[in-house]
C-alpha cells in the first residue's frame, strides 16, 4: 500500500508543460526578441548620423567622397580639424555662442524660478491665466514670430548684440521654464519647511534663497539645460540677430563652410567643425541627465 500510494504521488515543484504553455512560451520570447530588434534597430538610426560626422573628421576628403562609401577610416588624419580652427574665427563663433547661452540659461532660471515660486506658493487673482498663457505660447510655431521678433529688436537697435540676441532666446525659454518649475514647486518638497523657516524668524526671501532653490535643484538644473541647450542650437534667430562677420555664433558660422568655401572640397573640415560643436553640449547633457529626469517627472505631476 505504501509502495503504491509512492508512485501515485505527484513530485512537488514540477509544473506538466502543454502544448499551449510552450507555445505561450515561446510567443513571449518572440515578442522580446522583436523589441529588442526594434530597439537595436532605433538606436543604429539615432547614432549612425553621429558615427558618419565623427568618422568623416578624420578622413581625407577623397574617402568621404568615395563611391561605394567608406565606413571605416583607411587613414587617420587631423587635417580636418586643423582646417576647421583656421577657415573660419572659430574660437570667436564658439565664444559668442557661450556667451549667449550662458547669459541666457543663468537669466531664464533667475527669472522663472521666481516667477514659479510666486505662481506655485502665493497664487493670485490671474495666476492661472498667466500659465494658460503662457501654455499658450507654446502652441505657436516658433517661425510666426520672425517678424515681430525682429523688428522688436530691431527697434531698440540691438540687432547684432549679445544683449539683442539674449533678449530674444530670453523670451522663447521662459513661458516653458515657468511651466514645469510651478509643477516642481508644488510638488518636490512639503510647504512645511516654508512654515518652519518662517517661524524661525526667516524672511520670505531667505525661505526662497536658502530653502527653496537648495531643494529645488534638480528641477532648476533641467530646466537649465533645456534652455542651455535650447540656444547653443539655434540657428534660425541667430541667423536673423547676429549675421554680421564676427557676431556670429558657431551654428550660423558653420554655414560658411558651404557658403563661402564650398562643400566637396572642405568635408573634412566642415565635420570637424560639426564634432568640436557638439562637445560642449554633450558634456552638459551628460553632466545634468540625473537631474533632468528627476525635474522633469516632479514638474510634470500636477499639483
Amino acid at each position: 500500500m505504501i509502495s503504491q500510494s509512492l508512485k501515485n504521488a505527484q513530485p512537488r515543484g514540477r509544473v506538466k508543460l502543454t502544448h499551449n504553455s510552450v507555445l505561450q512560451i515561446a510567443m513571449r520570447w518572440l515578442g522580446r526578441i522583436v523589441v529588442a530588434l526594434f530597439a537595436v534597430g532605433i538606436v543604429i538610426f539615432v547614432l549612425l548620423p553621429f558615427y558618419w560626422m565623427a568618422k568623416s573628421s578624420f578622413q581625407t576628403n577623397t574617402e568621404i567622397i568615395a563611391i561605394p562609401p567608406t565606413w571605416i577610416p583607411q587613414s587617420l588624419t587631423l587635417e580636418g580639424y586643423q582646417r576647421a580652427l583656421t577657415m573660419i574665427p572659430f574660437v570667436r563663433y564658439l565664444t559668442n555662442s557661450m556667451v549667449i547661452a550662458t547669459a541666457t540659461t543663468v537669466l531664464s532660471a533667475l527669472l522663472a524660478s521666481s516667477a514659479a515660486y510666486v505662481i506655485a506658493r502665493y497664487p493670485f487673482p490671474g495666476a492661472t491665466a498667466i500659465l494658460a498663457i503662457f501654455l499658450f505660447t507654446q502652441l505657436i510655431p516658433p517661425i510666426t514670430r520672425v517678424f515681430p521678433v525682429y523688428f522688436l529688436i530691431k527697434d531698440l537697435n540691438l540687432i547684432n548684440t549679445y544683449p539683442g540676441a539674449t533678449i530674444a532666446y530670453i523670451s522663447f525659454s521662459l513661458p516653458y521654464a515657468v511651466l514645469m518649475l510651478s509643477g516642481y514647486f508644488r510638488n518636490s518638497y512639503p510647504v512645511e519647511l516654508e512654515d518652519a523657516a518662517l517661524i524661525d524668524g526667516c524672511t520670505l526671501f531667505s525661505v526662497f534663497w536658502r530653502i527653496v532653490l537648495p531643494i529645488s535643484l534638480p528641477g532648476i538644473i533641467a530646466i537649465a539645460t533645456f534652455t542651455f541647450l535650447g540656444a547653443w542650437n539655434d540657428f534660425l534667430w541667430a541667423s536673423l540677430l547676429l549675421y554680421q562677420g564676427q557676431m556670429k555664433t558657431l551654428q550660423v558660422g558653420l554655414r560658411d563652410f558651404i557658403g563661402e568655401f564650398g562643400s566637396f572640397q572642405r568635408a573634412n573640415a566642415f565635420m570637424a567643425a560639426c564634432v568640436m560643436s557638439t562637445i560642449p553640449a554633450l558634456v552638459l547633457f551628460s553632466l545634468g541627465q540625473k537631474n533632468m529626469v528627476q525635474g522633469i517627472s516632479a514638474g510634470a505631476v500636477k499639483g
